[in-house]
């Protein structure tokens, strides 16, 4: 007997007016990457809700893409001229209160609190979707470049939130620059080797995952909650170095989402 997942999203619930927002967002997204010739893809749990799913995960609450560095640049400058009204590019240019280095489309007509938001910030607090960048990666050992990645990303995020003055945090103040900043030199001589693979750029790739190309490109398309998508060009293998066998579904207890608040108005 297949599992009834309307528990989670049925229709009319807040998570699935949510779901459908996000939906709306990625349209106008693979729009403006159609009619500017940007290649993006589908990915994480996205990727895994379409193949898994034909849509959303059932209880999840984010929507991610990614793009290489180059096109999610050119993606930025067609985004300032073509998004609709009630988008908006959430970027530390656009959005100075916003001191995330990941591009957000964010919906203007709904309201997300999460765990790390930040109400001493005015910044744009709608539904998003969001926008990874990837880059080339030379072929570095997974013990060698998941605990690099770690701590490069820990060292960049822990600038980006308030923290309470402890003796754990004020410690991690003084400490995390220097180990950012030698994380960081390693990563620039480990990119003097060949690059034959691709992940989010190191402040993103909080897991040190990365990927043979051929696994992305070149890209193909997937059907996700009734539209087509750009893809990976072999999602399986794609999906099982990040999540292993992704085909069973999670206990119940680990199925979270991320936001504590959402209004669709």
């Amino acid at each position: 007997m297949e599992e009834d997942f309307s528990i989670y999203n049925g229709e009319g619930t807040t998570l699935r007016r949510a779901q459908l927002r996000m939906l709306e967002i990625l349209k106008e997204v693979d729009l403006i990457c159609r009619r500017n010739k940007i290649p993006y893809w589908i990915d994480y749990g996205t990727l895994l809700g379409a193949v898994r799913h034909l849509g959303f995960i059932p209880w999840d609450d984010d929507l991610d893409i990614c793009m290489m560095g180059e096109d999610l640049q050119r993606f930025i400058a067609a985004a300032k001229k073509e998004l609709p009204e009630n988008l908006f590019l959430q970027l530390k240019e656009t959005d100075p209160s916003y001191n995330l280095s990941l591009c957000k489309i964010r919906d203007k007509n709904s309201f997300l609190v999460t765990q790390h938001d930040d109400f001493t910030r005015d910044y744009q607090k709608g539904l998003y979707i969001d926008i990874f960048e990837a880059t080339e990666y030379p072929n570095i050992p997974p013990t060698l470049l998941k605990p690099l990645m770690k701590w490069i990303k820990k060292c960049s995020f822990f600038k980006t939130v308030k923290h309470e003055m402890t003796a754990k945090n004020i410690m991690a103040s003084l400490s995390f620059p220097v180990i950012g900043f030698l994380c960081g030199l390693v990563w620039k001589i480990l990119n003097l080797k060949k690059k034959t693979k691709i992940g989010y750029i190191p402040k993103l790739n909080y897991y040190g995952v990365s990927y043979k190309k051929e696994m992305i490109f070149p890209l193909t398309e997937i059907e996700f909650e009734g539209g087509i998508f750009m893809a990976p060009n072999n999602a399986d293998a794609y999906l099982r170095e990040i999540y292993g066998d992704y085909t069973k579904l999670p206990p119940v207890e680990k199925r979270i989402t991320h936001s504590i608040f959402i209004q669709v108005k």
